[in-house]
């Protein structure tokens, strides 16, 4: 049986705050910050966005940049990463892998050289060089599930992985191909998604690890362990992944094959069966679903045929827009501070991601104490 894998700290940069329990605090409040851009529609009507508004300390003047520039993603990226590994000085980053989420090949509007030129930028940022094991993952939403899926190959010869998204359409080159096809949200489309941008990162690890690296913020750890000498033998209960799926989509939107679902379903009952009771388990769904009509219909057909579409939902774009590939790290965030600051409805939740060009994910995510 293959071991879960322990969430063990979080960083975030979104529309809502600039760090991870800012972000979440809004997003459990359903809280969001949308503003208009300079992009128009074809009314002339402005497009509303999720935009980040970085610090004032930031550097390159990128705090009020509202497209999605290169120096900006960066900047982002950093700033969760940094946040992520905060209070953690030991850590020899070195060798620590790093798993990049990023936009889809095909994306219009995407940046050249997006990768190289991020995980250089990251890197410079953070004056250090992340180990060899580190890869890229562009396949938008489902980028995480997918470095979720490596990091429990790596975590064999690797202790700690670091997952980090970064992603923004807030690109003029994106933001006009996506128009023209009618996806996006404006005066003159009510059935699109909102434009957003955001980063994320993860520090997962083997489960024996949670006893080690403790949380920044835990209310359950106060309550379960009021000392602090007790804190250091006695961990308090943890967010891990205890099961993926992960499944191809040949009805993509914008083709012309009728949607079924097919691919969310197949993800969604393979990541089911990490489970050791059935469907009904599962007390939470987080979604990274946009409002377009497309994939609202895919999610409730694959929910409805997976039996968990009773349970309640919580979904990102309600608060950040469409935040492309730090989506999935962005939802096993909100999982993890839902958990630890003890608002979390059900032990047992379900992460669900859909990209553009047919990748659909699972993830099963449990609160609780690991035992062996």
């Amino acid at each position: 049986m293959t071991l879960p894998i322990a969430i063990l700290r979080t960083g975030a940069v979104t529309s809502v705050g600039l760090n991870a329990p800012s972000t979440f605090a809004a997003m459990r409040a359903r809280l969001n910050n949308f503003e208009e851009t300079a992009f128009l529609d074809s009314k002339g009507e402005p497009v509303s966005a999720g935009i980040v508004e970085l610090g004032a300390d930031d550097a390159d003047n990128v705090n009020n940049v509202h497209l999605g520039s290169l120096d900006k993603q960066i900047t982002m990226l950093a700033q969760a990463v940094r946040e992520c590994l905060q209070a953690l000085p030991e850590l020899d980053i070195s060798k620590i892998p790093l798993l990049l989420c990023v936009a889809e090949v095909t994306r219009p509007g995407r940046l050249a050289n997006l990768e190289q030129s991020l995980t250089a930028g990251l890197e410079q940022a953070m004056q250090c060089q992340f180990a060899a094991q580190s890869a890229t993952y562009a396949y938008g939403q489902t980028s995480g599930v997918f470095a979720l899926n490596a990091a429990f190959e790596l975590l064999k010869t690797h202790p700690l992985i670091l997952i980090a998204g970064v992603d923004s359409y807030l690109n003029i080159a994106t933001l006009k191909a996506m128009h023209e096809k009618n996806r996006v949200f404006a005066s003159d489309n009510q059935n699109g998604f909102i434009p957003g941008e955001a980063a994320c990162a993860l520090l997962v690890g083997h489960p024996d690890s949670a006893q080690h690296i403790l949380p920044r913020y835990s209310n359950v750890q106060t309550q379960q362990i009021p000392q602090i000498q007790q804190a250091k033998q006695t961990p308090g209960a943890s967010l891990f992944c205890t099961g993926l799926g992960i499944a191809r989509e040949t009805a993509v939107i914008g083709g012309t094959a009728p949607n079924k679902a097919k691919g969310l379903s197949d993800a969604t009952k393979v990541a089911l069966k990490a489970l050791p009771g059935k469907a009904s388990d599962i007390g939470l769904r987080i979604s990274g679903q946009s409002s377009e009509d497309f994939y609202a219909k895919e999610f409730a057909i694959a929910n409805s045929r997976s039996n968990v579409s009773a349970t309640p939902l919580w979904t990102l774009a309600d608060s950040l827009g469409e935040t492309g590939a730090a989506a999935g790290p962005l939802a096993i965030g909100w999982a993890y501070a839902s958990g630890h600051k003890g608002y979390l409805p059900a032990s047992n939740l379900l992460c669900l991601l859909a990209s553009d060009e047919g990748e659909r994910a699972a993830a099963i995510l449990s609160f609780g104490q690991y035992q062996a």
